[in-house]
């Protein structure tokens, strides 16, 4: 085993293992019987110091948009409710130890390093013992810590945020209390596949027999699949729009069902798209067994539940209004657009933007072009990074001049008017956090 005696080597031992999470593009699940081992290693893995079953119930969220946002409005929820809760939600954007989140207090450096240790320790003894399964990869390591270090820290309830997919993600091993789906969109779509009704298949495996599930509303053809998942899982299924509604805007809105009625609801996150998330959690939190959510917990988490890089907005030394946001896709860049159409109208912001190489840079430009004066484009510190010139020569293609900037640092420096938007990829919006001074604990190199 590595020397494991510092939160950097901690981190190196867990970075140095294979997988998704590592930064490769190629596709983890290649061929079902592999992909289903990730599964059974992280099983074993927690089972083999002594974590199953898992002693809380389980909230488990997958989608292609708005998995973040309606996790943390859920475990806020929770939260306000005096239930003892843990999140999980990957990547992270500053520190690993934001996996680690009970009752908004990070895992220590001491205690991760530990936790490390002895999950490290465990990985190594499965795969000498049992070496056709295979090596145990960052991501499920880290899930498998996570649910551990819930466990034995007594949460009541956890909150797990699928890392990619659903049906084969190492998160699936939980037997949730519900399951949530969020907004499907195009992602992925060299892993989870070219149609949203293979994308809904992907995500749609998180159902498990005779557990509820909520789901956003979905395009025909993936809720078709989700309705007939739901049946062969004998899951009650709740959609929205359907079983309750949400109306209103981010400012206030309004949530309704069958038995309940809430008004002037407010949320700290911005953008009238929160609001499907915010009716989304509720219907979540109302499901769960065992727990009396009263309306002042609802109203009191929703008030508070926000996240970094979500229309977060600053100011910075020379007086210039920043927002910084991780929109990715297509409908995530939309709904940004939107929102800063409707916060600040008839302004129009320069837009510092970098992204991945697997996304679709046209489709995710064309809302933020509308609206955009000027466009910068950077490229993000990731091996995933789309390389700056093939994003610049899309925003060519699209008629509008384009400015390159190496760095996130060089674009935010090159940036001038009332309004600045930074965004493209959480590893762009996190880059910007730590150049604005916005970030408070930032991992070591990891070389």
């Amino acid at each position: 085993m590595p020397e494991i005696t510092t939160y950097t080597e901690a981190l190196r031992a867990i970075w140095d293992r294979s997988g998704y999470d590592k930064g490769f593009i190629s596709n983890p699940f290649a061929g079902d019987d592999a992909a289903r081992l990730g599964l059974v290693r992280t099983q074993t893995l927690l089972t083999h110091l002594g974590h199953h079953p898992l002693p809380y119930a389980i909230v488990h969220v997958a989608g292609s948009k708005g998995k973040g946002s309606t996790c943390t409005m859920i475990a806020a929820i929770l939260r306000a409710a005096e239930v003892r809760t843990g999140i999980y939600m990957s990547p992270q954007l500053h520190s690993f130890r934001e996996r680690f989140d009970i009752n908004g207090e990070l895992i220590s450096e001491g205690d991760f390093v530990a936790l490390t240790k002895l999950f490290i320790g465990a990985a190594e003894e499965i795969e000498a013992e049992n070496p056709s399964l295979g090596e145990i990869t960052a991501f499920e390591i880290s899930t498998a810590m996570a649910l551990g270090w819930f466990a034995q820290q007594r949460v009541d309830v956890a909150v797990i945020e699928v890392g990619l997919g659903g049906t084969l993600d190492a998160t699936n091993i939980v037997d949730p209390a519900i399951s949530v789906i969020t907004t499907l969109d195009y992602e992925h779509t060299a892993i989870l596949g070219e149609t949203l009704a293979e994308i809904a298949s992907n995500k749609a495996g998180i159902i498990k027999q005779d557990r509820p599930v909520v789901t956003a509303s979905q395009p025909s053809e993936a809720m078709t699949v989700i309705r007939a998942r739901a049946d062969e899982m004998n899951a009650s299924l709740q959609i929205a729009g359907v079983s309750w509604q949400v109306t209103g805007d981010d400012r206030c809105f309004c949530f309704r069902d069958d038995s309940d009625e809430l008004h002037d609801l407010s949320l700290a996150m911005v953008g009238n798209h929160q609001i499907d998330n915010a009716g989304l959690a509720i219907a979540a939190v109302q499901q769960l067994p065992g727990l009396e959510i009263t309306e002042s917990a609802i109203r009191a988490g929703l008030a508070v539940a926000s996240l970094p890089a979500r229309f977060e907005e600053t100011a910075d030394t020379q007086g210039r209004h920043i927002i910084i946001d991780g929109a990715h896709t297509p409908k995530s860049a939309a709904a940004l657009a939107q929102a800063i159409a409707s916060r600040y109208p008839g302004k129009q912001p320069t837009l510092v933007i970098g992204m991945l190489a697997d996304k679709n840079p046209q489709a995710v430009l064309a809302p933020l072009l509308e609206i955009s004066e000027r466009v910068i484009v950077v490229q993000p510190p990731s091996p995933r990074a789309m390389p700056v010139t093939e994003l610049a020569a899309a925003v060519e293609a699209m008629g509008r001049e384009v400015e390159i900037c190496a760095r996130v640092e060089d674009g935010l420096a090159a940036a001038d008017g009332e309004l600045i938007v930074v965004t493209g990829s959480f590893t762009t919006a996190a880059e910007a956090r730590i150049v604005l001074g916005l970030a408070t604990i930032v991992d070591p190199p990891v070389s």
